[in-house]
């Protein structure tokens, strides 16, 4: 398990930033810099607070971008890094980071105008993660395959989920995800997993194990820019995720049963109430979408 350094730049006084945003980005300067431009909008900050992007291999100019922008509202740092993973980039950024609390974001989530202040609220139990809410950008159209894919399916599992409520590892996902820097520094992601699938799961599962609770809090808004105009690129992503998750139940069985037993055992049941629908003139596509995913994803786990 990759252990994190102290960072160089830890300096435990009373000038630290209140809390410390990581961001890994590869090749997406644009709509990473209105995810930094919706952070310089951020309100009610009681103190100051550091932005660490760290750029995984980037070749669409991504570091001459935050070379050249001044944020007066925060400090902006930025790691250049060979191609690796996310999950290293993010060790790399939360290993360079300065605040007792951790917010991870991703490069297309922008965060709405109060994210920061409840994330930082948590800071008065410091024993705790939050888990915000991520939404479609409502400023892009919202297609079908969309509304399918989330708050509520494959892509993004909030259902159920109200104001406090104890997140389960099957829903953590590391866009919109803060807590004590020292929880990742002894527990930091899992650097095998060199793709967006699965490490975050993993992740939370140990942190599950040694007791750390992550509440939901849906007030603190992100909204994923990001366009489905049909299913089949998230059918590519399933079978990787399904690929990961052998690396996740190998290193811990216990998850088989949650990640890969229980979907799989229900899907008989699924393609049979969607066949009869079908029959009775009441098909719907979301039910067809939902066994193209599954069954992407037992190929992935399958074939890895």
């Amino acid at each position: 398990m990759v252990r994190l350094r102290q960072s160089q730049w830890f300096q435990p006084d009373m000038a630290r930033p209140v809390i410390s945003v990581v961001i890994p980005t590869r090749d997406r300067c644009t709509i990473l810099r209105l995810t930094l431009e919706a952070l310089a909008r951020q309100e009610g900050v009681d103190g100051t607070f550091e932005v660490i992007v760290v750029d995984d291999g980037s070749t669409d100019g991504t570091l001459e971008m935050l070379r050249t922008s001044d944020f007066s509202t925060f400090d902006l740092r930025s790691v250049p890094l060979e191609h690796g993973g996310p999950a290293r980039a993010r060790n790399w950024g939360i290993s360079e980071a300065t605040a007792e609390r951790i917010l991870l974001l991703g490069d297309d989530m922008i965060p709405a105008p109060g994210n920061l202040n409840i994330h930082l609220a948590a800071s008065g139990e410091p024993e705790r993660g939050v888990l915000g809410m991520i939404e479609w950008d409502p400023e892009h159209e919202i297609t079908d395959v969309m509304r399918f894919l989330a708050p509520e399916g494959p892509q993004f599992w909030f259902k159920g989920l109200e104001e406090g409520s104890l997140v389960p590892t099957t829903s953590l996902v590391s866009a919109n995800l803060s807590a004590p820097r020292r929880w990742f520094l002894e527990e930091p992601f899992d650097e095998s997993f060199t793709e967006a699938c699965m490490e975050d799961t993993e992740l939370g599962y140990r942190w599950w194990r040694r007791g750390w609770v992550i509440r939901f809090r849906p007030g603190a808004v992100c909204h994923h820019r990001h366009s489905y105009r049909s299913i089949e690129p998230f059918l590519e992503r399933q079978r990787r995720a399904g690929r990961w998750t052998r690396l996740a139940v190998w290193q811990h069985p216990a998850l088989f049963a949650t990640l890969v037993a229980r979907p799989v055992a229900l899907a008989p049941l699924l393609a049979a109430r969607t066949g009869l629908r079908f029959l009775g003139g009441r098909g719907r596509r979301d039910d067809v979408w939902d066994l193209h995913c599954r069954w992407k994803f037992v190929t992935g786990f399958v074939r890895g």
